[in-house]
């Protein structure tokens, strides 16, 4: 009953053959993708001279005017909430 035919064997070989393939063809296909669209991973860092700055002689909030909600230091008009995104301008 438990019998073996000589074909198993080729379709798990084929099988195993065609997941290899595919995860190449998978591999190849995003290396190509990054040969074509390089990507800048040192402008993920921000650079504090490229900030926004304040005009002169106007201090940077401490709350936001639109949520109410306390701005980290670093905070300049004319950036966004992190808390409800809407802008702050200088009024």
């Amino acid at each position: 009953m438990n019998e073996t035919k000589p074909g198993d064997w080729k379709w798990i070989l084929g099988g195993i053959a065609l997941i290899i393939v595919l995860f190449l063809g998978v591999k190849l296909s995003f290396w190509g993708l990054e040969q074509a669209i390089p990507q800048d991973h040192s402008s993920s860092v921000p650079n504090t001279s490229a900030a926004q700055s304040a005009p002169e002689g106007t201090e940077a909030p401490s709350f936001c005017i639109h949520c109410g909600k306390e701005l980290p230091e670093l905070f300049e008009w004319g950036q966004f909430c992190p808390y409800c995104g809407e802008q702050n301008l200088n009024r």
